[in-house]
């Protein structure tokens, strides 16, 4: 036997080894074991899995814990016509693994078929914690997602309509997000974006300015314009003070309260 076989056959006790002390095992009642896996997700907390017996059959699941952690972070992977729940099914598809209506990622099995599944398993939810990196702060559209969903679930505060865009002097389309009606006479538009800058005040600035014919010829001259964005930090505060000044109004996504005084049905 070579040196480089020798040394991989090594490697393979020591790993083996390391997964048998790191892996612990808890009885939690008769028929249910908890394991606490050496791996963890991209927040720092450990995998943790729950077998269940029942009728011959071991189900081992994660008891919803990495969907709602994932949500608790800002990634909603809840609304089945998002992209990020179709990123979430192709991997459990990939994976032979199953989400139940209650949020938990599942792994069934026999008696001999444990040891790999719990393996697939754990690899499977950090495959899907890592969907923490599409995250609002990185990209547009999942943001504009979540806005998208929270509107549509709060119907009985919130009537919004879609599909608007104006045209500027430019001859350029702008596309608006949202128009809220707050009264029978009342709107406003809204558009969602990540952060502010200084790019994106003169962006908005601009926009407003080209599409002011445009309004005014469609009777829509008075209607205020705001933005969304996740939060306003401190060093973006003269970001949202300069577009006040032009009557372009900042939400922080953050702050509901904010949200709904500012954009909710008037009574």
């Amino acid at each position: 036997m070579n040196e480089l076989s020798t040394q991989i056959d090594h490697i393979a006790e020591e790993w083996l080894s390391f997964i048998k002390k790191s892996n612990e095992f808890k009885m939690v009642s008769d028929t249910e074991l908890r394991i606490n896996t050496p791996f963890t997700d991209p927040f720092g907390d450990s995998i943790s899995l729950l077998i269940v017996l029942s009728n011959g059959i071991y189900t081992i699941t994660d008891q919803g814990y990495t969907i709602w952690n994932l949500k608790s972070h800002g990634v909603d992977l809840t609304d089945k016509k998002s992209h990020r729940f179709q990123n979430l099914m192709s991997i459990l598809n990939k994976n032979d693994t199953l989400l139940s209506e209650s949020g938990e990622i599942i792994g069934r099995a026999t008696r001999n078929e444990i040891p790999q599944t719990i393996n697939d398993l754990t690899q499977t939810l950090i495959q899907v914690s890592d969907l923490i990196y599409l995250s609002r702060s990185n990209t547009r559209s999942v943001f504009l997602e979540d806005v998208n969903t929270y509107f549509k679930q709060q119907k009985n505060i919130y009537s919004i309509l879609q599909g608007m865009s104006m045209q500027g002097q430019t001859q350029l389309n702008y596309n608006i997000d949202f128009v809220f009606n707050l009264t029978v006479n009342d709107r406003k538009f809204v558009n969602v974006y990540n952060s502010l800058s200084k790019a994106l005040v003169e962006q908005l600035i601009g926009i407003w300015a080209d599409t002011l014919n445009y309004r005014k010829s469609k009777q829509l001259g008075d209607i205020p314009f705001s933005i969304i964005v996740p939060a306003v930090p401190d060093e973006q505060r003269v970001f949202s003070e300069s577009l006040l000044k032009h009557n372009i109004e900042v939400l922080p996504f953050n702050n509901k309260n904010d949200v709904q005084n500012k954009l909710a049905i008037r009574a």
